[in-house]
């Protein structure tokens, strides 16, 4: 069990950890509800907060309430300006035309104004307060998106556009990137003359075909582009050193990303290739609050045979994740956050 000695660390400091590791909690699956509800809804832009708040059912008046709404709801909104998306490569050259084939279909979704919807990766700070980044814009936004069965399958939306933007800054030489997608991100980089090749492993042949027949022609530098079918894990077991640069999407969101993420670092690690993984911040923040359940069930007297059987595969990677720090003794509470911090997850990881 993981040593915490509380005859030095104020117990109430833990507690406060785990306070607000519930709360990020909250406030994250309150504020992914009110994406859908905004949708289909009429929302005053003056009242914008407060809508959030109301269809939360918070009381402004409690002093709990207050501080969730404060901290958690005020800080996530922002009104997104389309002018930002005016110049994007991929907006602006790639227009094909909808089509339905074999349970897939690609077409043109809109944004209504003043529909919520996330746009960027969350933020954290210091003391491991999540912030979401939900937006609205005062105008239709239209984007590229693929739909299977009727199901949003991938998409250019907005937050789709700014949580690769970074990686794309970083990319050189020859990218490899595991996921198609819609190839907004291998489209982005080939457009870099930084970039030299950019190999994209895609096991869904159905995709590879949309792409081929209806994306792939409107881009001008298509003789950078090679696409293998195939299994990202399979791949990343190969030889990697003619890569520059890794990019990995393979997952919807941060919490079916996480189990996958845990495998790739895991065959990653002594690979010499720079790698970007879509949404990290969100998925170290899920494996956060992983470790910060094992140190709650710490104070309630869990032992090893509570970390035995898993229902999940979230029971499974804490299960891991007990016995990789069993051996850890905390005496103070900036050691504990020591440990919580991005890096020190990692390397947990």
């Amino acid at each position: 069990m993981m040593k915490i000695d509380l005859k030095k660390i104020n117990k109430k400091d833990i507690e406060q950890l785990l306070l607000d590791k519930e709360m990020n909690i909250a406030a994250a699956q309150g504020l992914f509800d009110f994406c859908f509800y905004s949708a289909e809804s009429d929302i005053d832009e003056k009242n914008y907060p407060k809508a959030i708040a109301e269809y939360l059912e918070l009381n402004l008046d409690n002093s709990e309430d207050k501080l969730f709404y404060e901290t958690r709801i005020v800080p996530s909104i922002k009104k997104i300006d389309a002018k930002n998306y005016e110049n994007d490569y991929y907006r602006q050259n790639i227009h094909p035309q909808p089509i339905k084939e074999n349970g897939y279909e690609l077409t043109y979704l809109k944004i209504k104004p003043l529909q919520s919807l996330p746009y960027d990766d969350i933020l954290v700070d210091e003391n491991f307060v999540e912030v979401s980044q939900i937006g609205y814009f005062t105008t239709n936004f239209e984007y590229l998106a693929v739909l299977k069965d009727d199901v949003v399958w991938m998409s250019t939306d907005p937050n789709e556009i700014n949580t690769m933007r970074p990686s794309i800054d970083k990319a050189k030489g020859k990218v490899l990137a595991f996921g198609l997608g819609l190839g907004y991100f291998p489209l982005m980089c080939a457009a870099k003359d930084s970039v030299s090749s950019v190999t994209i492993i895609e096991k869904d042949s159905k995709i590879i075909e949309i792409f081929k027949k209806h994306i792939l022609p409107l881009f001008k530098h298509k003789e950078k582009i090679h696409i293998i079918e195939g299994d990202a894990f399979n791949f990343a077991h190969s030889d990697l050193s003619s890569y520059d640069f890794l990019f990995i999407d393979i997952w919807h969101n941060p919490e079916d990303g996480l189990p996958l993420y845990l495998k790739f670092r895991k065959i990653l690690k002594n690979k010499n290739i720079e790698t970007d993984y879509w949404l990290e911040k969100s998925i170290l923040a899920m494996y956060r609050r992983c470790l910060l359940t094992i140190i709650e069930e710490n104070l309630m007297g869990y032992k090893d045979k509570d970390y035995l059987k898993a229902k999940n595969e979230y029971d499974q990677i804490i299960n891991n994740l007990y016995f990789k720090t069993k051996n850890i003794s905390l005496s103070s509470i900036d050691e504990i956050k020591k440990l919580l911090q991005d890096n020190s997850l990692k390397n947990l990881i």
